[in-house]
């Protein structure tokens, strides 16, 4: 594949920026002045087509319309993707009608690239479509009130931040239709609005997923519903596949919250998942209502995934052991589990909507979490894209 950088009304150091986040994944990338510059490398290297990464400025109707015309001029073996800030539903459907273009938004760098290389021609690109293959780790709650939601925002916040993603980037999604609260943990508004596609799941594509999109970081995305408790209808299992289906395409890592409840898509968004851990508390019952969900996914879903039990809100000796460590061992004897302990900042970071393993890096919880992280990061993505 050749890909060429190519400035359009935009200053050296935005395009500097640009060209930053894609060398990582595109190492091959080279400056060109011109459109025909780049045809004559794509042509001497053999190529069939050039991907041209057009970066420009938010545009203005008078001067949007000028680089359509000049894209659409180009057709057969160039393929255009428009970087820039956010453009609107119209001037989108304007650059792809010639089928040689797409768009990329700046701060989803260099996954949405990716992604639309893939899409564009996945013959002139397998290497980037097996790098599309996320890693899905699903958390389940074996209770309610166990921390099950706080747990997948620390993971993802620190699995976004290291280095094991290597410039991809991470997804968060609750599937708690009804009583989201992932946004509110993290200062965020939540704009997944599932209604808009629970009737006819083909109506979304990229556009409208792009509208769905919470971004917390440059790294993680959020896929949130506004908290509705009156929501009388849960998506289907086409509507749960149908994003997947893109954000498979999207991400390297992809932590799903899962509710208490079950509902027709669980088994299969466990299928489709490499990890998965099931969170609970350190009590008796507790304890026990972690076997109960152990068995409950042993018996239901048909997964290869590799299955933790993470024991949440401890308490610790002074040796560093978590107490009660024998009842454990007794309700649980075949599992390893991940100890997270009790921290007093959690309550302050949620009032704050900062997650605790940015406000309070240094604190043994956030420690604790970080065997999590290396738990998900160990993880190999599946042989084709996840799907539900």
């Amino acid at each position: 594949m050749s890909a060429y950088l190519l400035q359009a009304g935009v200053d050296h150091e935005r395009l500097d920026a640009v060209e930053k986040k894609l060398k990582s994944s595109i190492p091959d990338l080279v400056r060109v002045a011109s459109v025909e510059e780049a045809q004559r490398r794509s042509a001497g290297a053999g190529d069939a087509r050039a991907y041209i990464l057009l970066v420009a400025p938010s545009t203005e109707t008078e001067y949007f319309n000028k680089l359509i015309s000049t894209i659409h001029r180009y057709r057969g073996n160039v393929f255009f993707i428009l970087i820039s800030g956010e453009i609107s539903a119209s001037h989108y459907k304007q650059l792809i009608q010639g089928g040689n273009a797409d768009w990329a938004s700046e701060n989803g760098l260099p996954t949405e690239v990716l992604d639309i290389v893939a899409r564009a021609d996945a013959t002139l690109a397998p290497g980037l479509v097996a790098a599309k293959r996320p890693v899905v780790t699903s958390f389940v709650p074996s209770a309610g009130g166990v921390g099950n939601s706080t747990l997948a925002i620390e993971t993802a916040v620190q699995l976004a931040g290291s280095k094991t993603t290597k410039g991809g980037k991470v997804c968060l999604i609750d599937l708690d239709f009804q009583g989201s609260h992932v946004c509110d943990y993290l200062d965020i508004e939540p704009r997944l609005r599932i209604d808009e596609i629970i009737n006819a799941p083909q109506r979304l594509d990229d556009q409208l997923f792009n509208g769905f999109v919470s971004r917390h970081s440059d790294s993680l995305d959020v896929l949130a519903a506004p908290r509705n408790k009156l929501r009388d209808r849960s998506p289907s299992v086409e509507v749960v596949s149908a994003l997947f289906d893109l954000i498979a395409r999207r991400y390297v890592q992809v932590l799903v919250d899962l509710p208490l409840e079950r509902e027709p898509w669980t088994g299969p968004v466990l299928a489709a998942s490499q990890g998965i851990l099931v969170v609970g508390g350190n009590t008796i019952p507790g304890l026990r209502q972690i076997a109960e969900t152990l068995v409950a996914i042993h018996s239901e879903a048909v997964t290869a995934a590799s299955i933790r039990v993470v024991i949440n809100d401890c308490e610790f000796n002074m040796f560093g052991r978590a107490k009660r460590h024998d009842h454990v061992k007794r309700v649980l004897p075949n599992e390893t589990p991940f100890f997270v302990r009790h921290s007093p900042a959690a309550i302050e970071c949620v009032n704050t909507g900062k997650p605790m393993s940015l406000a309070r890096p240094s604190d043994k919880a956030v420690k604790d979490v970080g065997a999590i992280v290396r738990f998900c990061a160990g993880l190999k993505p599946a042989v084709a894209p996840a799907t539900v």
